[in-house]
């Protein structure tokens, strides 16, 4: 978009207040990115009034920050007749999917669907004093340490202890799927739903917190 403007094709003055994101491929098509939730939730934490263009799909859980302007587009051709200043030439560009309509709309938030499912601790059989503590970890907000014998039963109590906690405050969840987005691993079918990790046990420091190595060439 900064090419076109920059050579005069479309109204410079037209992308104020327009923020775009999204892979291009070499056929037009926007492709999904990741980060699409983080990004829009930066510019709400900054007060930044900002329309955010992103690809339909990415769009999508984009919509989910309050209080956004998030449009989706599904070819680089439906951005750009946006930006035409003459309406003629923008009637001169190419349709890049005859027959439909819905190449560039504005995306709404998805309707709240049902309660998050998590796994029940009434599934677990046995374990009084753990799912007591489990229970009283909850309710405090307290941290949990479990030790045991493999198979002893410390993950299968470890992934029912979200369905013990509070549902997620709207704050709380934006939080939560920012991570994921930035991750490529946010769903919006997962929204407002609490996550739980499983690391392996042999896991290092470096692992669990993201490292790597990097080079510095001469």
């Amino acid at each position: 978009m900064g090419i076109l403007a920059a050579s005069g094709q479309i109204d410079n003055a037209r992308l104020a207040g327009h923020e775009f994101a999204g892979e291009l491929s070499l056929s037009g098509e926007l492709r999904p990115v990741r980060g699409a939730l983080a990004m829009a939730l930066a510019l709400h934490t900054r007060g930044v009034a900002t329309r955010l263009v992103l690809p339909m799909d990415s769009a999508q859980e984009a919509a989910l920050v309050p209080g956004g302007e998030v449009y989706g587009a599904r070819h680089l051709l439906d951005v750009v007749r946006q930006f035409v200043a003459d309406a003629d030439a923008a009637a001169q560009l190419p349709d890049p999917t005859p027959g439909s309509d819905d190449g560039w709309a504005r995306i709404q938030p998805a309707p709240g669907g049902t309660a998050p499912r998590y796994a029940d601790l009434c599934d677990v059989k046995g374990h009084v004093g753990a799912k007591r503590a489990l229970e009283i970890a909850a309710a405090g907000g307290h941290s949990l340490l479990m030790m045991g014998e493999p198979g002893s039963g410390k993950s299968m109590l470890a992934q029912r202890f979200a369905g013990l906690l509070p549902a997620m405050s709207i704050d709380e969840a934006l939080q939560s799927a920012a991570v994921a987005s930035l991750g490529g691993r946010f769903g919006t079918e997962r929204w407002m739903c609490r996550p739980t990790s499983a690391p392996h046990h042999t896991s290092s420091a470096v692992a669990l917190v993201g490292g790597g190595v990097s080079a510095v060439g001469k």
